[in-house]
């Protein structure tokens, strides 16, 4: 990875900018010809003025320091998202197995989330590993959660599984967690996405405990909050979120509907899982129902 300044330099030149455009009010001449040279370093809020000045984000510098590519964890973490939604659960065990033992410790932390959400899908009542078990310990226990938790939220749901820990609890963390991130006028980081994403786990885990009461209820708070803030996915996402709760709740002819409608969108990274989870849950809806008129 190449020194900061370095990749400040490339990108001032490579956008056809002077130091002065640059630097001017921020640093002085000679300060800047050292730091595009490598030998001085800056404080993070000068820093952030020149990348503003540059009209590059933190993260496109980090990933062009980076010879414009994503890290080693988030090419890993792609991975791993990309074959569970794809129900490509031989991968998921290839990345688990392949990783497991890295000395890399995102490359860990990534084998970690791809054994347990590969022991989720399979087999439910097993024991967690102590790798499992620290991650459940670094996510749940952090009092705050920023990006990287929020991002974990559905892996958390996953874990909450095999701990019983209190779903109702885990749901508003998550929910409040990133109220802080998203308005009605912007929503910089998809944490509306990243959240319906996490309410659809959080649906099926109620649904599959049998906590039918909190599954109806849910649907308030997964209606709340900015979904004017939702990209297609998100939308995507939503709706079958809908459609399952439909299902149990509703009138089951409308969830139908709606089921038949998903079924026709082509999106290729999730078009297996939607069909996975809507051939699985109209199915246990059915039982659900067929018991409740034996009551």
């Amino acid at each position: 990875m190449e020194e900061l300044g370095t990749t400040i330099k490339q990108i001032r030149q490579a956008k056809g900018l002077t130091q002065k455009e640059v630097y001017s009010g921020i640093v002085s001449r000679s300060f800047a010809t050292r730091l595009e040279s490598g030998d001085h370093d800056i404080t993070a809020t000068k820093l952030f003025d020149i990348l503003e000045r540059l009209g590059v984000s933190a993260d496109e510098f980090r990933f062009i320091q980076n010879d414009y590519r994503p890290d080693d964890g988030e090419i890993l973490r792609s991975q791993v998202m990309a074959a569970y939604d794809q129900q490509n659960f031989p991968q998921l065990s290839h990345l688990a197995q392949r990783y497991g033992q890295s000395k890399n410790p995102a490359e860990r932390r990534m084998a970690t989330i791809a054994a347990v959400l590969l022991t989720a899908y399979s087999h439910r009542h097993a024991t967690l590993t102590p790798d499992m078990e620290r991650l459940w310990q670094q996510i749940m226990y952090t009092k705050s959660w920023t990006l990287q938790e929020i991002r974990m939220g559905p892996i958390l749901m996953a874990l909450i599984g095999f701990k019983n820990a209190a779903v109702p609890e885990t749901i508003r963390k998550m929910h409040q967690s990133c109220n802080r991130y998203v308005s009605e006028l912007t929503d910089p980081f998809h944490v509306m996405d990243l959240r319906l994403s996490f309410d659809l786990v959080a649906l099926q885990v109620l649904l599959g405990q049998g906590d039918y009461d909190q599954a109806r209820d849910f649907k308030a708070e997964m209606m709340s909050g900015h979904l004017e803030q939702l990209t297609s996915e998100g939308n995507l996402t939503l709706q079958l979120c809908l459609c399952i709760w439909t299902w149990f709740f509703g009138n089951p002819s409308t969830a139908d509907k709606q089921a038949s409608l998903l079924r026709q969108i082509k999106v290729a990274p999730i078009d297996p899982g939607i069909r996975a989870i809507l051939a699985s849950w109209q199915q246990q809806a059915k039982r659900y129902h067929l018991a409740l008129e034996k009551k």
